[in-house]
């Protein structure tokens, strides 16, 4: 069951991991100016910094957006959820009275014809 409480915690989770990879803008700064200056120690040190700190970032941010939306869009779609399919009200009669009623034209066929079936086919004409 949703909550407010349940959902506050599990978007804040998902904020402060974003937050964590964030934080690699400012280890690119700080890799751009060892660049510019030369500082052959700081990019050595950022470089691994980075490399080892991303995968697990991603990690849990990959692990907190999921846990996110389970715990709020899946809660939810549980009994508000407005493309679920409700073809189990749905009987051969209602079909029939759409297609004949369709209000925008994509399947109101035009007046009824006569068939080959009834003794006034529609190929009359040609017999």
């Amino acid at each position: 069951m949703i909550t407010y409480n349940k959902t506050w915690e599990v978007m804040n989770d998902l904020e402060e991991s974003f937050n964590r990879i964030t934080t690699l803008d400012k280890m690119i700064d700080d890799l751009n100016d060892a660049v510019n200056c030369g500082d052959q120690d700081a990019i050595v040190d950022l470089s691994a910094a980075m490399t080892a700190f991303i995968p697990v970032y991603i990690r849990q941010y990959e692990k907190a957006s999921q846990r996110a939306w389970n715990n709020t869009v899946t809660e939810v779609s549980e009994f508000d959820n407005p493309y679920r399919s409700k073809l189990n009200d749905v009987n051969y009669d209602d079909v029939v009275t759409y297609l004949k009623t369709d209000p925008f034209g994509n399947y109101v066929s035009t007046p009824e014809q006569k068939t080959e079936d009834t003794g006034n086919g529609i190929n009359e004409e040609s017999s």
